[in-house]
């Protein structure tokens, strides 16, 4: 089992996403990025989507991507284990969310998919 957050564990929700026929088919025609930030242990990721192909890299802080969720490691544990969904996080500001908000609206379903992925991913904390 994948330590939460750690390289391992988001190659582990790579390989997930790209196996999900309903991730696959939510990104046929959708061109973004998004930055996944834990802010208090300086790892940052990337989550590439193009038409249906998705990538998930490790980038160096500040990387630019269309959107960016910037957290602690306790507010994206939460997100996690399903104690607060994704969109709850930002609205309560345990998440900082950078980016079009307009756009974001039309990608809700989408990124409540990766945080649906990130929970069932096995991994220990």
């Amino acid at each position: 089992m994948a330590r939460f957050l750690s390289d391992e564990y988001f190659s582990q929700v790579l390989a997930a996403l790209i196996q999900d026929q309903k991730w696959i088919e939510s990104t046929k025609s959708l061109k973004t990025s998004i930055a996944l930030n834990v802010t208090d242990m300086g790892q940052n990721y990337l989550l590439g989507v193009e038409n249906g192909t998705t990538t998930l890299q490790k980038v160096a802080p500040g990387a630019p991507a269309e959107f960016s969720l910037d957290g602690t490691y306790d507010s994206w544990c939460k997100v996690a284990k399903g104690e607060v969904d994704l969109q709850s996080a930002v609205l309560k500001g345990q998440l900082k969310f950078r980016g079009s908000l307009v756009k974001v609206l039309t990608y809700r379903d989408k990124l409540a998919r990766v945080a649906d992925v990130m929970k069932e991913v096995p991994k220990e904390f």
